[in-house]
């Protein structure tokens, strides 16, 4: 595909509105946050269950946390579809992961043992660090430019309605005991295989068509917004790109955005797993405070998605709206550093905070920053990269938690997320780039100086 015809096609996305192909294209791809957090909250849910169980020490505890979809497996993940994702296409990852990711949640659901329980919850780490960021590439890829900040914003509700499911769920079976957290994977088995049937038919990535001379995968993805094809006959050969080039001609687009996205994950991170161990003292040790207090964070994040970062996030400086969320959540941590986490009201705001906070911006906008900043050549790698860094940092921290809140207590992890969100704020709220409206390549020419 000539370079003329490959930036015709690819301004008709860019300059099309919002249809109904975009929002059936972005459920498919956003399902891959529905299962992330719904597997990781699903072993949060579960975590209680697991330790009676089987019988798990503080130690193996921290051992499950930092091997799970939300740390270590997920960055192994991540690491090994970034090439694939560039070199093979976007929709290619899809054939395979969810596969995979169905035969970890089972093996999960049936564990009767700690090693069958931890290689399951590893598999389904690994599916979910392949799939998600590939899943933010393709969204980015075909988004239109003035309205790319809503629809990944949208892909954010899915993170947190996957949790609000399962802990329903986890709430209505806890009555049963131990078959709670088999009946909760067996419910994400079953979505896992039930999007992977609906996925067969989402296009590929039409910047990736381009730039690999796929001119027929173009005039698919045409097609399905509405649009006629661009009637290219002899594609040229494919882009080339060596990993060495994201550290090479990218360092400054991975120096920025893996520090901020490090610094919200961890709190996040901690959350999605450790928040009902959190609250186990409060109101007699029930699990299902626990759970309704993870329910809080998730609804309340929904609510600042919807209510700010969809309506905002394309239309007002990302900076300054980053910088506010940022501080928000540095409140809501700030509360228990030096007032007990265990009284409801002080653990309610904690949580209540944070959700609001990081929906209105944080999160969104760290997302929208990490598949920006990189070419489409390299998205899929770099995308990788900055994930398994920052799930990889939170699977060491997993490690150390149960100790740190018996050794110190929750003020602990309060004051350094308080710390890091002081610091997100300052960093995205000075250096991150203005991208609300423009394309990628415009977003690229601008951070870059090129």
């Amino acid at each position: 595909m000539s370079a003329p015809e490959r930036k015709g096609a690819i301004e008709r996305f860019d300059e099309s509105r919002v249809k109904g192909a975009h929002i059936r294209w972005t459920v498919l791809a956003a399902m891959g946050d529905y299962i992330d957090a719904g597997s990781i909250v699903a072993g949060a849910a579960s975590l209680t269950f697991w330790v009676n169980f089987f019988h798990l020490s503080t130690l193996i505890s921290g051992v499950v946390a930092a091997l799970s979809p939300n740390a270590f497996a997920a960055a192994l993940g991540a690491l090994l579809a970034g090439p694939l994702g560039d070199r093979f296409g976007r929709k290619a990852i899809y054939m395979y992961d969810l596969i995979a990711y169905t035969v970890g949640a089972l093996i999960v659901a049936l564990a009767v043992n700690t090693p069958m329980l931890i290689l399951g919850y590893i598999i389904t780490g690994i599916a979910v660090g392949v799939d998600v960021p590939t899943s933010w590439s393709l969204i980015a890829e075909y988004a239109p430019r003035r309205a790319r900040g809503r629809l990944m914003s949208f892909t954010n509700l899915f993170w947190y309605i996957g949790p609000i499911v399962i802990l329903l769920i986890a709430i209505g079976t806890s009555p049963l005991g131990v078959n709670s957290f088999r009946i909760l994977f067996g419910s994400l088995a079953a979505v896992a295989i039930i999007t992977w049937v609906l996925r067969r038919g989402i296009i590929e990535s039409p910047r990736w068509a381009a730039v690999a001379g796929r001119a027929e995968l173009v005039d698919e993805a045409l097609r399905q917004l509405g649009e006629s094809g661009v009637g290219v006959s002899q594609p040229t050969p494919q882009v080339k790109a060596k990993w060495t080039e994201v550290f090479t001609k990218y360092w400054k687009g991975l120096a920025f955005i893996i520090p901020i996205y490090i610094m919200w994950g961890i709190p996040a991170g901690t959350f999605g797993f450790f928040l009902p161990f959190f609250t186990e003292g409060i109101a007699g040790r029930s699990v299902v405070v626990g759970d309704l207090m993870q329910i809080l964070w998730f609804v309340t994040a929904i609510i600042g998605v919807v209510a700010v970062a969809m309506q905002l996030s394309d239309r007002v400086n990302r900076r300054l709206l980053y910088a506010i969320s940022s501080l928000v959540c540095a409140a809501g941590f700030a509360i228990p550093i030096g007032l007990p986490f265990k009284v409801l009201l002080f653990a309610a705001l904690n949580v209540f905070l944070f959700g609001f906070g990081h929906g209105i911006g944080l999160w969104p906008i760290t997302r929208m920053w990490s598949v920006e900043l990189f070419p489409t050549e390299l998205r899929n790698r770099a995308q990788g990269f900055v994930w398994a860094m920052m799930r990889t940092s939170l699977g060491i921290w997993s490690l150390y938690v149960p100790t740190i809140i018996a050794t110190i207590g929750y003020s602990a992890i309060a004051a350094v997320a308080t710390s890091f969100f002081l610091a997100n704020a300052v960093i995205g709220g000075l250096l991150g780039p203005k991208s609300q409206g423009k394309s990628l390549e415009e977003i690229q020419r601008e951070f870059y100086g090129r």
